[in-house]
């Protein structure tokens, strides 16, 4: 027995569900995408291109693994060599994400933080209390030396 669309409905986060005759619900953007090309790879999420989550056109949607698609939605994008790129959340400075540092490595893959590397340096430089970079230590050029012991000579 094939599977029927009873009914639909838009979920409060967006999404838009079908109730199947067999009495399972599934994402309408996974059922379109199953019903033209089969079942969904292995590992692989159903990405709205346009980031309309009721616009389940089968030209809107692309299967993406889950670490291309967590960065889709995390304004990253793809540079003109091919390199992810995104925007500093602290002076919206877009760079290259080599420019933005490691915060760590989860399972093989690599986090970095949303400041550049400009901002994180700023950043750690306050949280210790430092000066802003480019000001020196509060005693840069003054002479502290040994006192003038020569008297009335």
């Amino acid at each position: 027995m094939k599977r029927r669309v009873k009914y639909r409905w838009l979920s409060p986060d967006g999404y838009i569900h079908l109730g199947m005759s067999d009495g399972r619900i599934v994402a309408e953007h996974r059922h379109v995408w199953e019903c033209a090309y089969g079942a969904i790879p292995d590992g692989h999420q159903i990405h709205h291109r346009d980031g309309n989550r009721a616009n389940n056109r089968l030209e809107n949607l692309v299967p993406l693994l889950p670490g291309h698609h967590k960065r889709e939605h995390v304004q990253h994008w793809t540079g003109p060599g091919g390199e992810w790129w995104k925007r500093c959340t602290k002076c919206g400075r877009a760079a290259p994400e080599d420019d933005f540092p490691t915060k760590r490595y989860v399972d093989g893959v690599r986090k970095t933080r949303g400041n550049c590397h400009e901002c994180e340096r700023a950043r750690l430089r306050a949280k210790k209390g430092l000066p802003a970079e480019g000001n020196s230590h509060r005693n840069f050029g003054r002479f502290i030396g040994p006192r003038d012991s020569v008297s009335g000579a």
